[in-house]
């Protein structure tokens, strides 16, 4: 595949046969953290109170799953990570949020990329995933893996260089937060016909077809900001 939207949704169906319920891919750029500003997020189903925790009360930069994993994964459990996490006060705290949301069984994946384009999966599953057979996570690894290197491969597929004017930069920084064509126009106060048009010409000047590859791209090259 040459579309990393179609990549990531291949990728989600496939973990809903494994039984996940929610799923997420955080692409960080070179020698950025996968907390930092400039990770992209891609996300399927996860529960709305916990979308807004993540991005409007900041916790995004303080989520410690990701250090966890890269560090004790490639392959961690949310009860493994909760034990790794004992004694770090902020830690617990976000997790004791996680609690009261509900959230639970979920696993973290670390993807190791090429020059230091590494990136974080984050699946929750129906049942306790500590009841599993190693294999089946393992086997979810190698997806997210196989997914991950494909996608790196498809952004090192667009121009070395490319110009986006001030409109398209906000118009493509939107679009990575994942607000549509018609949440764009009522932001930037324009029509959607025009967001649909700068659209084409991100598309154009980023030579994809899907918000996904072109947003990743533009981080890649220092176009914008997230």
């Amino acid at each position: 595949m040459d579309d990393c939207e179609a990549i990531l949704e291949y990728v989600y169906a496939n973990c809903k046969d494994e039984g996940a319920s929610w799923f997420s891919y955080h692409f960080t750029p070179a020698f950025e953290s996968q907390t930092s500003k400039k990770a992209f997020i891609w996300a399927r189903d996860y529960p709305l109170e916990y979308q807004k925790l993540y991005i409007g009360a900041d916790y995004k930069r303080r989520d410690p799953v990701p250090q966890l994993t890269f560090e004790h994964g490639p392959i961690l459990t949310w009860t493994g990570a909760r034990k790794l996490a004992q004694g770090d006060r902020g830690a617990e705290a976000y997790f004791e949020r996680l609690d009261e949301l509900g959230v639970d069984n979920w696993v973290a994946f670390a993807l190791f990329g090429p020059r230091n384009r590494d990136a974080f999966a984050l699946v929750r599953f129906g049942q306790d995933p500590d009841h599993f057979a190693m294999g089946r996570l393992q086997q979810v690894q190698s997806l997210l893996l196989a997914a991950h290197l494909q996608i790196c491969k498809v952004i090192d597929e667009g121009k070395p260089s490319v110009v986006l004017s001030e409109r398209e930069r906000e118009v493509l920084e939107w679009m990575g937060r994942g607000k549509s064509s018609n949440d764009i126009a009522t932001i930037l106060e324009i029509s959607p016909e025009t967001v649909r048009t700068y659209t084409r010409r991100i598309y154009d000047k980023l030579q994809t077809n899907d918000r996904v590859t072109a947003t990743v791209r533009a981080l890649k090259l220092g176009l914008v900001e997230l």
